[in-house]
């Protein structure tokens, strides 16, 4: 076998600890009605405000297709409103609504809820190397990005 099999096979490993460990494969996400995915996209809308759709599609590497029957489902629910742009009514500018910012700030405190159920058994210097080896992970797999 080589190193790149043994790493294939170890990075395997560990998403399917990891995605099982989160409860990221669960339909209800966090015992909500949205997915990981939905939850996701909430989030990026809240970090950025403002947005556009196909910027959402790029960062996730979700389809165009499927992100717009989330966000047309998001819109119907009152979670998110629409505004064309100024300059080019092409372009149509995502935020949150305040119901929407409501609902992503209880998702927010529900998943540190669920890390924090993870890891408060952990002692300082255990809580310091996982940040270490996570910082390692994406230090390494995200070159380039």
């Amino acid at each position: 076998m080589s190193g790149y099999d043994t790493t294939i096979k170890e990075i395997r490993k560990f998403n399917r600890f990891y995605t099982v460990s989160m409860s990221f494969l669960d339909s209800e996400y966090l015992d909500t009605e949205y997915s990981i995915v939905e939850t996701r996209i909430l989030f990026e809308i809240k970090v950025h405000e403002k947005c556009i759709q196909s910027d959402i599609a790029k960062t996730l590497h979700i389809d165009k297709s499927y992100l717009s029957r989330l966000m047309k489902r998001f819109y119907k629910n009152g979670l998110i409103e629409k505004d064309k742009s100024d300059e080019d009514k092409r372009v149509i500018y995502i935020s949150l609504t305040e119901k929407g910012s409501a609902e992503i700030e209880r998702l927010i405190e529900l998943t540190n809820n669920q890390i924090k159920a993870k890891i408060n058994k952990l002692s300082f210097d255990e809580c310091n190397k996982l940040c270490d080896a996570m910082n390692v992970v994406i230090s390494i797999l995200g070159k380039g990005e």
